[in-house]
């Protein structure tokens, strides 16, 4: 009978144990996370760290360039504009050997290339066709880009005669290219006149960073080897200036394709060559 007594006074010491155990672990549920829960969570940060990801890429994209008119800054609009045609003339220059239209060219790739040094005769070095390569790319991009220049202007001053009498010249203007520069200067003078206010323009300039003076600089380098002993060590000039890659495809026609690569800016400038030409079965 104690024993009875005993264990039933022990029941209640039980059942508080158990009703402790009950609400512990109703605690730890709300605490701790179900692994649903977990995985839910897992994925709603992978989602915001992959929506940040897209725009940051979005935001380091450069998105194509609107050129304003700004009444107040005519040369800023000039130089916009002239820098967008002169970079489409490098373009094609870089591509084609130095010519907008190309004469007595080779056909490389779909593209037509020009010879910087030629020569038809078997066994014969090379004549040299551009010894002044760089004041050629500069005539040649001053041309291009002189009617393009010419229509921004006429488009500025459309512009501001809604707010501005306006006194004009013809425009001159010449390209210079100098090491890992090239400069536009634009001879035009532009009088804006509003009531009391009067401004006066002289000239606009445009400077841009490009290498292709450097890379003209090579160019004739090698025409100029090219015509004084039939060839030209790219391998033993890569070694003293790495900055440069140049690339010679041999073509079975005797003809050469000459690929120079400025390595860090990825600018480049082809041209041909035709030096000591071999006859058919050599």
């Amino acid at each position: 009978m104690k024993n009875r007594k005993a264990k039933k006074k022990a029941n209640p010491h039980l059942s508080e144990s158990k009703n402790s155990d009950i609400v512990f672990g109703s605690l730890l549920k709300r605490i701790m996370p179900s692994p649903k829960t977990s995985q839910i969570t897992v994925f709603v940060i992978l989602g915001v760290l992959i929506v940040i990801a897209v725009v940051i890429i979005f935001l380091l994209i450069r998105s194509p360039e609107i050129r304003v008119l700004d009444e107040e800054n005519p040369q800023a609009y000039v130089e916009s504009c002239t820098r967008e045609a002169v970079e489409k003339a490098i373009a094609i220059l870089s591509r084609q050997g130095g010519d907008i239209k190309p004469k007595g060219a080779i056909t490389h790739e779909t593209e037509e290339i020009s010879f910087l040094c030629f020569n038809y005769n078997f066994y014969e070095p090379c004549i040299n066709q551009r010894p002044l390569l760089i004041e050629h790319i500069e005539n040649e991009i001053t041309d291009y880009i002189r009617p393009i220049v010419s229509d921004c202007f006429f488009n500025l001053e459309s512009g501001l005669r809604k707010r501005y009498d306006i006194e004009t010249s013809q425009m001159d203007l010449r390209t210079i290219l100098k090491p890992k520069t090239v400069t536009v200067e634009i001879n035009k003078f532009l009088k804006l006149t509003r009531n009391e206010e009067v401004r006066n323009f002289e000239s606009f300039k445009m400077i841009m960073v490009h290498p292709i003076y450097n890379l003209a600089e090579i160019a004739i380098t090698i025409a100029n080897q090219e015509s004084s002993y039939c060839n030209f060590d790219e391998l033993g000039y890569m070694v003293f200036y790495p900055e440069y890659d140049i690339k010679k495809f041999e073509r079975g026609d005797s003809n050469l394709i000459y690929k120079l690569t400025e390595i860090a800016t990825g600018e480049g400038f082809n041209f041909a060559i035709r030096s000591c030409p071999l006859p058919p079965g050599y």
